[in-house]
């Protein structure tokens, strides 16, 4: 069982818990995933073309999406901006609700 540091709201545990019971339910599906010969499509090139404002919220303890990854797409897109939650994971609007909220409801105010 895969564990992780408890947080605030949701538990973190129960969360990855969750994310690896759905990956690894059957040997069958494990295996097929193993054959799997698809390739992930790089979306990169098509996010300069966002004209909307975007709002990246990103957990500081993502271990699920690199921060990198953030920090990338808001160099791609002209109007984003990019929030860091401290003690939070992949999961912000269930590990740190109010906080989560607090930055969504200001960045659409700003709009």
């Amino acid at each position: 069982m895969i564990r992780a540091a408890r947080t605030s709201g949701a538990t973190c545990d129960e969360l990855v818990d969750y994310i690896h019971r759905a990956h690894t339910w059957s040997p069958e599906f494990m295996e097929a995933r193993r054959q799997s010969v698809s390739v992930p499509h790089d979306y990169t090139p098509d996010l300069a073309g966002i004209q909307a404002p975007v709002l990246l919220i990103h957990g500081r303890y993502d271990r699920m999406v690199a921060f990198e990854v953030s920090i990338a797409i808001l160099n791609h897109i002209a109007d984003s901006r990019l929030v860091l939650l401290n003690n939070c994971g992949h999961w912000p609007p269930f590990e740190k609700p109010a906080e989560y909220t607090a930055h969504v409801l200001a960045f659409l105010r700003g709009y």
